[in-house]
């Protein structure tokens, strides 16, 4: 288990295993007795535990990134769904573990509308039917279904090449799943009810874009168990899934995001940033004025003057660079110490700790000002009212 930095507030587990996994069991209960004479009475009791593996109601799903008919620029993006039940992709052992780790039953699949995919909705009574020549499905029926026979069951076929090229291995699987505990007392009412428990399963994919147009891409829940560790004939030329929970996301790609369009684009622009380009900037007094400001990834050599114009340096204006040779300040130092403070003050339980902590500052620096001016410290200050309550002075 990786635990955050205050484990009340934030953890992450690999796996999250519940206490029964999906099968058949039986209980046995012994009663033995001696009066009026000995004898021994016994019953059993068969009874299943059964995951809802076909359908997901939209209640159970805590959030799914990106949201269901969301249109950008995704091409960076691994999509992921978070669910209510932090045990849901563990509820079934269908292989051994591998290196120590959990494996999960579940994947998160994205098949693009140029991928040749095909959708439909049966009922859960007519899945059965559903195997044909040429298409691998390897359902079983259930003996315990969580089901009702006329409950839609979403259902997706793909080609058998896009199933290889999309579909994670086994090896993988363990690192596409965690659970995780998030405080949640900071949240709306309605959230702050949950005990904090999630499960959360990601893709292994980016999501397919275009630079011409916006790729319609389907994001699948679905079942790894019966896949990764069969082989599908050779007369198979599609897959068929039983599609859990699904979600549609439309990605375009407006702008090369790999991390050397990146490099080059500092490259290119590094010459205007290292001059040190002027912005428009209004100081706290109201004057307007223009500042240097250079990108915080290259350096820029120029002595640094403290508590200019009386400023202290834990505040941004204390934090300025005065540029002598042009007689004008320098922002990037401030720009990023305020920024740095802004996302301290974003995380609640920081910005707690940091008032606490200033209020406890506040009151020494009180309590001190008071012993000076009564010259009396502040434990004795107590002994003389206790002495005076007690009239013994």
């Amino acid at each position: 288990m990786l635990v955050g930095e205050n484990e009340k507030e934030f953890k992450l587990a690999d796996s999250c295993v519940p206490g029964l996994e999906e099968g058949r069991y039986t209980a046995e209960g012994i009663q033995t007795v001696t009066l009026p004479q000995n004898d021994t009475f016994s019953v059993k009791k068969d009874f299943y535990v059964a995951a809802n593996t076909e359908t997901m109601a939209t209640d159970e799903v805590f959030s799914v990134y990106p949201a269901p008919e969301q249109q950008g620029d995704f091409a960076g993006t691994l999509p992921f769904i978070v669910l209510k039940n932090k045990t849901y992709p563990w509820i079934k052992r269908w292989m051994e573990d591998i290196d120590g780790h959990r494996v999960p039953w579940t994947a998160l699949i994205v098949v693009s509308e140029d991928e040749g995919p095909r959708e439909m909705d049966v009922k859960y009574k007519e899945l059965k039917n559903l195997k044909e020549e040429g298409v691998f499905f390897p359902y079983k029926e259930k003996t315990a279904a969580c089901c009702k026979d006329d409950d839609n069951v979403h259902i997706l076929t793909i080609p058998k090449e896009t199933y290889d090229s999309i579909m994670p291995d086994a090896e993988d699987l363990p690192w596409l799943a965690h659970a995780k505990f998030v405080n949640l007392s900071a949240a709306e009412d309605s959230i702050a009810q949950q005990d904090g428990w999630f499960s959360t399963v990601i893709a292994n994919r980016f999501v397919p874009s275009s630079e011409d147009h916006a790729v319609k891409s389907t994001v699948h829940l679905v079942s790894a168990e019966g896949y990764l560790n069969a082989k599908i004939p050779n007369d198979c030329d599609f897959v068929r899934f039983i599609s859990i929970y699904h979600w549609n996301v439309y990605s375009e790609k407006t702008q090369d995001q790999s991390f050397v369009s990146l490099v080059n684009g500092l490259a290119e622009h590094s010459g205007i940033v290292k001059e040190k380009d002027l912005k428009s900037h209004h100081l706290r007094t109201g004057e307007k004025t223009f500042s240097f400001y250079h990108g915080p990834l290259l350096p820029y050599h120029s002595e640094r003057y403290d508590e200019i114009n009386g400023e202290e340096k834990f505040t941004a204006d204390g934090r300025m660079i005065y540029d002598s040779e042009n007689g004008i300040f320098d922002v990037s130092y401030s720009a990023a110490f305020q920024l740095g403070r802004l996302i301290t003050l974003s995380r609640r339980s920081e910005a707690e700790k940091i008032v606490t902590w200033r209020k406890d500052q506040a009151v020494k620096k009180h309590l001190n000002k008071q012993k000076a001016a009564i010259g009396f410290s502040v434990s004795d200050l107590q002994e003389l009212c206790r002495f005076l309550s007690e009239g013994k002075l």
